[in-house]
């Protein structure tokens, strides 16, 4: 019984440090083309994240990608999510960068 009140506190201190507040609405960073890397992740912008692989831990798939907030009108975010369902993880550094996870 210790040993999964443990575990709990673990996984609540986990996610208490993402960017998700756990709710089913999709994850608003506003217009990540107008910060200062554009779409590519860095530590300064990230740094709760920066260097975990598991992106999906703090941004569930049904919660990114959901609204186009570039300004560029021809973006089909069905598509990107499309990508995103078929390579998983792999679909993030082709946007994002590497996220300073190391291969």
């Amino acid at each position: 019984m210790t040993g999964r009140l443990i575990l709990a506190a673990l996984l609540m201190l986990v996610a208490g440090g993402c960017g998700s507040s756990g709710s089913s609405e999709c994850q608003d960073y506003g217009n990540l083309f107008n910060s200062p890397s554009g779409l590519i992740l860095v530590e300064g912008e990230h740094p709760t994240g920066w260097s975990r692989p598991d992106c999906f831990m703090c941004h569930p798939v049904g919660d990114i990608h959901c609204t186009n907030r570039t300004g560029i009108p021809t973006l089909d975010m069905a598509q990107v999510r499309a990508v995103v369902d078929s390579l998983g993880l792999a679909s993030c550094p082709q946007c994002h960068g590497i996220n300073g996870v190391q291969p």
